[in-house]
């Protein structure tokens, strides 16, 4: 669960020093901003579910259903309020790292030649 999260954060930074690189500094920002409205709802959704290991088997689907709404609000939150507060946000960078972090739990492992399941390698 935590290891996505890393995979998106790695991807964000990626790309922000990418941009940072080639850009100007508003889109690195743009971009980073744009993951970042991904990556932290992530996180803070994987740290409820994982607070809520010992609790009973019924009370799962709950909490994950009520935790998977409160991420999605905090996403589209986050993406209104860098909209509403940022005049100089780069859109194409901000939606780059958007994509990027959505996608990257399949990307980095793909790029980085691994498996992305739970880190077992079975043998053909």
């Amino acid at each position: 669960m935590f290891r996505a999260i890393v995979h998106q954060l790695l991807a964000v930074l990626v790309l922000a020093l990418g941009c940072l690189a080639t850009q100007r500094w508003e889109v690195c920002v743009s971009a980073f901003i744009g993951g970042t409205c991904i990556v932290l709802p992530n996180l803070m959704f994987a740290l409820r579910l994982s607070a809520s290991r010992g609790r009973s088997p019924e009370s799962y689907p709950t909490v994950f259903f009520v935790g998977e709404l409160v991420k999605l609000l905090s996403t589209i939150g986050l993406m209104a309020a860098a909209a509403v507060y940022l005049r100089w946000l780069v859109w194409p960078a901000m939606i780059a790292g958007i994509v990027l972090a959505a996608n990257a739990t399949w990307i980095v492992p793909m790029v980085l030649g691994r498996k992305a399941g739970n880190g077992s390698q079975s043998k053909i």
